[in-house]
């Protein structure tokens, strides 16, 4: 009995083991793909954007989330009174997260007739929105932007300066830097909507600028080359993180972040 005790305790704590394994991969791969399929999206209208001189669009460097508005050639959603000669190729994409709900990343994807696009750019402009938005992942809580900038044919900057419009600004800008963080939605169960505010503050805006030289031969750190992730890396792993952030240990150690350089040239 005794020897039969053992072995059931010891299968017990094999399948327990196991189980406990098993979930915290799911909840990796559920990330992955949520973060997969963000960038996947954005890569998609990023590279198809309206990058015109003479066309307007938005990228908005915010206290915690950024969002962006601009116009791509991808499909859009038309008011059922469009009428269809008056529909263009062109819809008016924006991400942003809705300050209700600040851990879904909600994208707007409107088709816009010819004479809705605004083909006079200034700083102060507007769009015309008339649909709403829809969440795209309701993993992803956190969204930092940053533009890679060729400063000469050996050098180049990460910066927060976004292009402007009216300028031939994406001549010089080879590049958008986006970083997402992603908690699963398992573990966002024991997260509250208060903890958000918290979470989000917790990891780091990215300020200033960051060069890297192709020019030099030693080679450059992550802060250099990933400032974004890094800085957050480095709160991630700071023991005191979860009590930071108001969340707990379990919720904490879930966090997962990632990071694509959508290239536009």
């Amino acid at each position: 009995m005794t020897v039969l005790s053992l072995l059931v305790l010891m299968i017990s704590t094999v399948m327990n083991s196991a189980s406990l394994t098993m979930a915290s991969t799911n909840k990796h791969l559920n990330a992955d793909d949520q973060a997969r399929m963000v960038f996947d999206r954005m890569q998609m209208d990023l590279t198809r954007m309206l990058r015109r001189s003479d066309v307007y669009f938005q990228f908005t460097k915010l206290n915690g989330n950024d969002q962006c508005t601009f116009y791509s050639e991808t499909p859009g959603y038309f008011p059922t009174s469009t009428s269809t000669p008056l529909e263009s190729n062109v819809s008016l994409i924006s991400y942003q997260f809705n300050p209700a709900y600040p851990y879904q990343l909600e994208r707007l994807s409107q088709g816009c007739q010819w004479t809705e696009i605004a083909f006079t750019p200034s700083t102060s402009g507007t769009f015309s929105t008339t649909n709403p938005t829809h969440v795209l992942s309701n993993a992803v809580f956190r969204m930092e932007l940053a533009f890679l900038e060729k400063v000469s044919d050996t050098s180049f900057q990460i910066t927060t300066t976004a292009p402007t419009p009216g300028s031939q600004a994406f001549q010089s800008c080879y590049g958008i830097m986006v970083a997402i963080a992603v908690l699963d939605p398992t573990s966002q169960k024991m997260m509250t909507a208060g903890n958000y505010t918290t979470l989000i503050a917790a990891l780091p805006d990215y300020i200033g600028t960051q060069t890297i030289s192709l020019s030099t031969t030693s080679s450059p750190t992550a802060a250099t080359i990933d400032p974004i992730v890094s800085s957050w890396q480095t709160a991630l792993n700071a023991s005191t993180f979860a009590q930071t952030a108001g969340v707990s240990a379990a919720a904490a150690r879930q966090v997962r972040i990632y990071q694509r350089i959508i290239y536009l040239q």
